[in-house]
């Protein structure tokens, strides 16, 4: 197994298990939406720390850096729709419902770089998006289906997620390297955490809510955070490696690494909900993944 190869396995690997403990997290220790937000953007300080002493910011386009920081601001606002999918939704369910992404990814860099959209990208579409709508759908309490409420909150996120990737795309190649940029990506993450900070009552809120935390809260939260660090760190050092055009669709199988850690992790940690095996809904979720998987593939062949 090469090297790319590896580190695009173990990126879905490490996201799916901070998706199952994300549903811990927001439903037992960090019942806020913008609380569970304002952690992750602090948690990447360490991280930017070290990018910024070993690529110190020299020489740079600040019109790139401007941009740059704000594609970071709006990958982590974003969160706060994440996490109210993630209060009420399955893991699974809602990272099957990321994958729409691909498609407004598409559409921004139409618009923004001027990538062309070819013939052959149309049945791509059209399977990520039967394979989102089976994504959300659940049975109702009436024998019939409804769609999930995490269908709208996924589709605001992946637009604004969306534009972000086409924004780091677009600005990248202004800076000295691939780390240079992304260390000014993660800034622009981390702002919407002192931003919060700024109001009065929200201060008064996140310091209630985290002053509840116990022990065993944080250290699942600092795994948690680890796992998402790590994920994060493996995908942008597989995108270095020149394999870019397929990392997609190696990320087009985190839906099934979230749904077994949800089935492993309860023995161990059990504030993670098991999902619900019931033949039909697994029935429905295995055709959006084929669905999803093969729109990605779709994607990549004729990209």
């Amino acid at each position: 197994m090469n090297s790319w190869l590896l580190f695009a396995l173990l990126t879905p690997f490490f996201w799916g298990f901070s998706n199952a403990m994300d549903t811990a997290v927001r439903r037992h220790f960090l019942k806020s939406d913008l609380a569970a937000t304002v952690f992750l953007a602090f948690t990447r300080l360490p991280l930017i720390l070290a990018f910024f002493l070993i690529f110190p910011p020299v020489n740079l386009s600040w019109n790139a850096v401007l941009w740059m920081i704000f594609g970071g601001l709006i990958w982590m606002a974003p969160f706060i729709l994440y996490y109210r999918s993630m209060a009420f939704e399955e893991a699974s369910r809602v990272v099957l419902l990321l994958q729409l992404d691909s498609l407004f990814i598409l559409i921004f860099a139409f618009f923004m770089i001027g990538e062309r959209l070819s013939i052959g990208q149309i049945p791509a579409f059209i399977l990520l998006l039967a394979g989102g709508v089976l994504a959300a759908l659940k049975p109702s309490d009436h024998h019939g289906w409804r769609f999930s409420k995490a269908f709208i909150f996924m589709l605001l996120a992946g637009i604004s997620w969306s534009l972000s990737d086409v924004i780091f795309k677009k600005f990248a190649p202004a800076f000295p390297n691939f780390w240079s940029a992304f260390s000014w990506y993660l800034f622009g993450s981390f702002l919407i955490g002192p931003l919060s900070l700024l109001a009065k009552n929200i201060r008064h809120e996140l310091k209630t809510i985290f002053s509840g935390v116990t022990q065993r809260g944080w250290f699942l939260l600092i795994i948690n955070q680890i796992s998402g660090l790590g994920g994060t760190m493996l995908f942008a050092y597989a995108l270095t490696l020149g394999k870019a055009s397929l990392t997609s669709v190696f990320l087009g199988v985190q839906p099934l690494f979230s749904f077994l850690w949800t089935l492993i992790l309860p023995r161990m940690i059990p504030e993670v909900e098991r999902e619900d095996t019931h033949r039909k809904i697994l029935f429905f979720k295995a055709l959006a993944f084929i669905f999803i998987i093969g729109g990605l593939i779709l994607l990549t062949n004729y990209g």
